[in-house]
């Protein structure tokens, strides 16, 4: 969403639904972190332990 297509007259609301469409629909051909990309696209369920694992543990 912002790559390449930043301005300063990007709304909140824009932004918000910016990511709420990168968690909602995640893009693993262009990973932060091209392990846990790896683990999307191959074990999904463990992904999903993990996911649920690390939010639990850091978004106290």
């Amino acid at each position: 969403m912002l790559t390449g297509n930043w301005a300063p007259g990007l709304t909140m609301t824009t932004v918000l639904r910016g990511i709420y469409s990168l968690l909602e629909d995640p893009n693993p051909d262009d990973p932060l972190v091209p392990e846990i990309a790896r683990t999307f696209k191959t074990n999904r369920i463990e992904y999903n332990r993990l996911a649920k694992e690390w939010t639990a543990k850091y978004a106290e």
